[in-house]
């Protein structure tokens, strides 16, 4: 993203606020839950398909260009699958808004001429071989790596993206490391226990809550010492105060929420049912994108009573919203691709 682009998007912003409009400003836009991976904490590939059709997907990004996105970023399962990323990619540039991707990387290499077309790429990596393979599949991690250097090479626009678990928590070093020789930022995660999205065994996969507390100490250490952690120390420190792991978020029902998630930010699911965050999935009644329209879908995922989450990135994106400096500044520095790189 150029100084230009993010002037405009924080110019929006600003206005939105200032007026107290809301707009669906990103948008995490799921396009299937089929994926070519395994991965041992998510439930995505168990979870039925119901994905729109091309038209329908025209619809629905035209909509929310015209309600005001800046960000469109595609999701699964895994979103290289879908038979029509192609003509999303294009389409969502062509409306005028950045298009970005969550991907495991198998597809790159095969894919590599709309991956080019893509604003950003996020690529989940967990830790060296012998951890990810653990909680990705065996011989994941060989083929992830080769997307990343394929990325690096091409200087694309890339993070890493990295879930730390019991059995990964070691590798934040190996991470870090990897992030500086390549000139990415990566951001790390603690699984989340939202049975409709993570599955049952996500639990087992979480490190016990002193562990979680060493670990994102370490990572607000890192970042204050100037490593290449995405998000901020202050993101990361609302989940090292959280109380209770077991709860992943607060509810006060019958209370208008103070979260920007819905408002300004929302997730939409493979059959277009649109969502205040994906915390809510399986929890929130929706409303539908085809079937209701984009923007009465979007204004339903408005009125939810969630209060407050671990989750760092939610929390990074609440405080982008909420105009927090600390955080608007660590996005006016994080997307822009570092200039050295280490060989």
């Amino acid at each position: 993203m150029n100084a230009s682009q993010k002037l405009v998007i924080g110019g929006r912003i600003l206005a939105s606020r200032l007026t107290a409009t809301p707009r669906p400003f990103f948008v995490q836009y799921s396009l299937l839950n089929a994926c070519n991976a395994a991965c041992a904490y998510c439930n995505s590939p168990n979870r039925q398909d119901h994905p729109l059709t091309l038209a329908e997907h025209r619809r629905v990004l035209h909509e929310f260009a015209r309600l005001g996105a800046v960000r469109i970023k595609f999701l699964g399962g895994e979103p290289l699958l879908c038979p029509d990323i192609e003509e999303l990619v294009e389409d969502v540039r062509r409306l005028g808004m950045r298009s970005a991707m969550v991907t495991n990387g198998f597809l790159i290499p095969e894919k590599l001429a709309t991956v080019r077309r893509l604003d950003e790429v996020v690529i989940s990596l967990d830790g060296d071989e012998a951890a990810h393979d653990r909680q990705r599949g065996h011989g994941t991690w060989k083929r992830v790596m080769r997307a990343v250097e394929l990325c690096a090479r091409e200087r694309l626009d890339f993070f890493l993206s990295a879930v730390v678990t019991r059995q990964s928590a070691g590798d934040i070093d190996w991470l870090l490391t990897t992030a500086r020789r390549f000139g990415v930022m990566v951001n790390f995660q603690v699984p989340q226990f939202n049975e409709e999205m993570y599955g049952q065994n996500a639990r087992n996969w979480m490190p016990p809550p002193d562990e979680i507390r060493s670990i994102l100490a370490k990572i607000i250490a890192a970042k204050k010492a100037g490593a290449p952690v995405l998000f901020t120390a202050r993101s990361y420190e609302r989940t090292l105060n959280w109380p209770d792991f077991v709860l992943e978020r607060t509810e006060r029902p019958g209370q208008r929420s103070p979260c920007t998630a819905g408002r300004y930010f929302l997730q939409m699911e493979p059959n277009g049912d649109i969502y205040p965050c994906v915390l809510h999935v399986g929890r929130f009644q929706p409303m539908n994108a085809v079937r209701d329209g984009v923007e009465i879908a979007w204004r339903h995922a408005q009125h939810h009573s969630c209060f407050d989450c671990y989750n760092t990135w939610l929390n990074e994106n609440r405080a982008i919203f909420a105009l927090q400096p600390e955080v608007l500044a660590n996005f006016w520095r994080n997307y822009l691709r570092p200039k050295v790189v280490e060989g």
